[in-house]
C-alpha cells in the first residue's frame, strides 16, 4: 500500500463548495409569486375545532396539491398566515370538527388589501370551501 498525504474521500471534487461552484442566480425551479394572500381567523370559543387546508387545483385534471393548512389549539385567539401564491384556481377548506358551527370569523385577502371573503358566524356546522381564481377575478368566487 502506498501512503498519501492526502485523506481519502467519497466525494468528488466538483460537489464540494467553492466560490466557483456556488450558484449565484436563483434556480428556475423557484416557484413564482403573482399574489400574496392573508389569512386570519379570529377563533370562536373553541379554536381546537377550527382547521382549514388550501390547495391549487390543476385545471387539466382535476387533481388538488396541499400548499398550506393550520388547526387551532385550545388557548388560541387568532391565526395570521401570509401565503405566496401563482396564478391558478384554489380551493380554500375551512371546519369546524365538533359541526356545531363556527361563531368565530375568517377573511381572506389579498396584499394589498382585495379581499377575496370575510365570513363570520354564517359557516355551515361542518365548515365550507371557498374556490377562486388567481388573477382575482370576484365572478369566479364560489363558498359552499
Amino acid at each position: 500500500p502506498s501512503s498519501s498525504s492526502q485523506p481519502s474521500s467519497s466525494v468528488s471534487p466538483s460537489t464540494i463548495p467553492t466560490a466557483s461552484n456556488i450558484p449565484t442566480t436563483i434556480p428556475t425551479s423557484t416557484p413564482s409569486c403573482s399574489s400574496l394572500m392573508m389569512v386570519q381567523i379570529q377563533y370562536d370559543s373553541y379554536p381546537g375545532e377550527t382547521s382549514y387546508e388550501l390547495e391549487m387545483i390543476a385545471s387539466e385534471d382535476g387533481q388538488e396539491t396541499k400548499l398550506a393548512s393550520h388547526s387551532g389549539s385550545y388557548g388560541d385567539n387568532d391565526h395570521e398566515e401570509s401565503i405566496c401564491l401563482e396564478d391558478g384556481l384554489y380551493s380554500f377548506s375551512f371546519y369546524d370538527s365538533y359541526g356545531d358551527g363556527f361563531n368565530g370569523e375568517y377573511s381572506l385577502t389579498l396584499v394589498p388589501g382585495e379581499r377575496i371573503t370575510t365570513r363570520d358566524n354564517s359557516v355551515s356546522p361542518h365548515g365550507e370551501r371557498v374556490l377562486f381564481r388567481l388573477p382575482f377575478d370576484g365572478e369566479t368566487l364560489d363558498v359552499r
